[in-house]
């Protein structure tokens, strides 16, 4: 019982502190279906992710699955009313997700709130995003925060570069995630890439920390035009977060891996040293709205409420 009521002042205080950060930038709350149409997630999902889905049949013989998240159905509605971007559209919201997982651990139920900001690609919009988290998760008493800032980008132009098959680009996401940097050398000799391009990609993959020194580090590099554009934004992004106030809550890591493939520029993920899990992920997604015939680009983030909660006590 305690747990029931102390939920619903959680959402109260949450609630109170979006309103009070996003509604004066022009963001309003949304409220999203719980069932979803399986066809809307099958081709957006990997296999791992899929399998995480709850289903269920209706009476006309349809599968539906109870929302995972609440991007992709919120792209959905959006794309059957606007198909191309010709004024920006800002959204909050405070819904439960629903994914089943092998841990028995992790609730099958998970409260999620964020904001999504549907705009061109710019510093400043990516930033903007970056800083209300900031400064939400300020406001809600936490002050230990960390965000790590990466770009999907990154990976996506070292697969291209080594020319992978869709089953290498996994082996390589894998040892990147965990941070296996001999796993990936011996990947990469065992494909016969050049020793120089192979202590370049090896260098960038596992380059994180503070954020002035990885950037001053990667300056130092011969690369390509597309990681060089890559690079000059995610420096902007960063001074303008810089500007804000937030300097030592942001650190770089630019072999950044998230499990939420549709991220196509800017990443970030937040953490405290008090939850072993993250605070909140995000970051750019362009992509997304093809799936609907419509050109959404879109960035945003999602905080995990229990998440938060925790590391407030």
């Amino acid at each position: 019982m305690r747990n029931l009521f102390q939920s619903a002042e959680e959402e109260y205080e949450l609630r109170e502190v979006f309103r009070n950060s996003f509604l004066p930038k022009g963001y309003s709350e949304v409220n999203l279906p719980v069932l979803e149409s399986y066809e809307t997630y099958e081709s957006l999902q990997t296999a791992q992710s899929r399998k995480s889905l709850l289903k269920l049949i209706d009476h006309t013989g349809d599968i539906l699955v109870l929302r995972p998240d609440v991007t992709i159905p919120l792209m959905r509605e959006l794309a059957s009313t606007y198909k191309n971007l010709d004024k920006e559209i800002r959204c909050w919201y405070i819904q439960s997700v629903f994914r089943q997982s092998d841990d028995l651990t992790i609730p099958t139920e998970r409260r999620q709130a964020g904001i999504e900001l549907f705009s061109n690609q710019s510093a400043e919009n990516d930033a903007e995003v970056i800083v209300l988290a900031c400064q939400a998760l300020t406001e809600l008493g936490l002050n230990d925060f960390k965000i790590e800032l990466g770009h999907a980008g990154i990976l996506s132009e070292l697969n291209r570069i080594l020319q992978l098959t869709a089953e290498e680009q996994l082996q390589v996401k894998s040892f990147i995630q965990m941070k296996n940097s001999s796993g990936l050398a011996d990947f990469l000799k065992q494909n016969n890439t050049d020793e120089t391009i192979r202590e370049r990609l090896l260098e960038t993959a596992f380059s994180y920390g503070d954020a002035p020194s990885v950037f001053k580090r990667f300056r130092k590099y011969d690369k390509n035009d597309q990681m060089t554009a890559i690079m000059q934004h995610m420096e902007a992004v960063y001074g303008l977060i810089v500007e804000s106030g937030y300097e030592s809550h942001v650190t770089v890591d630019l072999g950044m891996v998230n499990d939420m493939d549709y991220y196509s520029g800017i990443q970030f993920q937040g953490f405290s040293n008090t939850v072993g899990k993250p605070l909140l992920m995000g970051g750019r997604y362009d992509e997304v709205s093809r799936k609907f015939h419509a050109q959404l680009p879109a960035v945003g983030f999602a905080f995990d409420v229990e998440a938060i909660f925790s590391a407030k006590k």
